[in-house]
């Protein structure tokens, strides 16, 4: 960055906040401060916790003499967990300092002094802001069928049916926006007489400072846990034969997390400065009118956006039956299905539009100044400075373990005849992260002096 536009800047808002009457005195002197300062702290923070235990045990114990005769069994169970969080700022900043200052009109024919006139005009915003949203939902869901049956004399079981659907979501969101605008307008007209010898220009100074700082910080967390368990543990000892029923273990379980963070800051500083100078009808020895102009404007935007979205999962579907006969063992059909689903999803954005223009002008005055005129002075400085930081982290972890296991054990005096089997396993898992920045700075600056 060029040492000028430093040195300005900090001259213009010390000069903007403290600065003494003491410049470009002529006669009577005009003299404007206007100060603006906005602080505006924000913190936002949402926390949802859901944790479910669910369990459904159907665990009959049998034992006869004769025989035993199974009726259908049927342990379902339906369980579902959300966790939801939501947390976010929106802070709106907005300072306009008008200042015009018109110089008066004389009568004076000769050795008039020129009115001196000052203006200082500062802004100066902070904005803070942090948002967190923290949303975790742990589930355990067990489902459990563990019949035991005891017979001296055959065993004819029912079809047996244990299903499980398990649900378990996390969504955290959390987001700033942040909207400051600066505009300062500055007038200053000098004023007219009709001294017509000696006559000394007027000064006019001004001093127009601005400074906008925004902090912002998105933090979105989401974890989803499950661990879902569907066992189907059928143990059955007979002295004569066991006739097996249809038996069936589905699983379906579904674990999904979510986090977003977002940043949104736009910054706009406006800086109208104008000098015209004033018209006299001197016409012998005339002074020129001095004019001085500074403009600075400052502004700093740092951002930060993580997102983080862990999805665990532990999916167990298993099928153990243990048949234990004197006779013949007659098995039916088996289905042991499981569909697994795990995602995590993570984003994390910055935005940052900073605009800033500066428009500077400069007009002398006229006079009919024959012999002995003296020039005008005339200085103008423009500097504009921008910073911007951005960070965007997106990070998304998706594990699972999804086991369907199908572990039969028979034991038979006689023949043992199988009926079909059939243990299908759907496993899905997908990870998925975006991140992004984006900043768009734009800077004008138009500086006109006409003499």
């Amino acid at each position: 960055m060029n040492t000028r536009y430093v040195v300005l800047i900090a001259t213009v808002l010390a000069l903007a906040l403290g600065a003494g009457p003491g410049w470009a005195q002529g006669g009577p002197g005009q003299a404007q401060k206007l100060g603006q300062n906005a602080v505006t702290v924000q913190n936002a923070k949402a926390d949802a916790d859901a944790k479910q235990n669910a369990v459904n045990t159907n665990a009959p114990v049998t034992i006869a003499g004769g025989s035993v005769f199974g009726g259908s069994s049927s342990a379902n169970q339906a369980a579902s967990n959300a966790a939801k969080a939501l947390a976010g700022n929106a802070a709106a900043t907005k300072q306009t300092a008008n200042a015009t200052q018109v110089g008066g009109s004389s009568s004076c024919k000769a050795g008039c002094g020129g009115a001196g006139q000052f203006q200082a005009v500062g802004q100066n915003a902070v904005t803070k802001q942090n948002a967190k949203a923290d949303a975790d939902a742990k589930q355990n869901a067990v489902n459990g069928n563990s019949p035991v049956t005891v017979a001296g004399k055959n065993v004819s079981g029912g079809s047996s049916s244990a299903n499980q659907n398990a649900s378990n979501t996390a969504a955290a969101a959390a987001g700033n926006l942040a909207l400051t605008s600066q505009t300062a307008n500055a007038t200053q007209v000098g004023g007219s007489s009709s001294c017509k010898a000696g006559c000394g220009g007027e000064g006019q100074f001004q001093a127009i400072g601005q400074n906008a700082v925004t902090a912002q910080n998105a933090d979105a967390d989401a974890d989803a846990k499950q661990n879902a368990v569907n066992a189907n543990v059928p143990v059955t000892i007979a002295g004569g034969s066991v006739f097996g029923g249809s038996s069936s273990a589905n699983q379906n379980a579904s674990n999904m997390a979510a986090a977003a963070a977002g940043n949104a800051a736009l910054t706009s500083q406006t800086a109208n400065a104008t000098q015209v100078g004033g018209s006299s009808s001197c016409s012998l020895g005339c002074g020129g009118a001095g004019q001085f102009q500074a403009v600075g404007q400052n502004a700093v935007t740092a951002q930060n956006a993580e997102a983080d979205a862990d999805a665990k999962q532990n999916a167990v579907n298993a099928n153990v039956p243990v048949t234990i006969a004197g006779g013949d063992v007659f098995g039916g059909s088996s289905s042991a299905n499981q569909t697994a689903s795990n995602r995590a999803l993570a984003a994390a954005g910055n935005l940052a539009l900073t605009s800033q223009t500066a428009n500077a002008t400069q007009v002398g005055g006229s006079s009919s100044c024959s012999y002995g005129c003296g020039g005008a002075g005339q200085f103008q400085a423009v500097g504009q400075n921008a910073f911007t930081f951005q960070n965007a982290d997106a990070d998304a972890d998706a594990k699972q373990n999804a086991v369907n296991a199908n572990v039969p054990v028979t034991i038979a005096g006689g023949s043992v005849f199988g009926g079909s089997s059939s243990a299908n396993q759907t496993a899905s898992n997908a990870a998925g992260a975006f991140s992004f920045n984006l900043a768009k700075t734009l800077q004008q600056a138009f500086a006109t002096q006409v003499g």
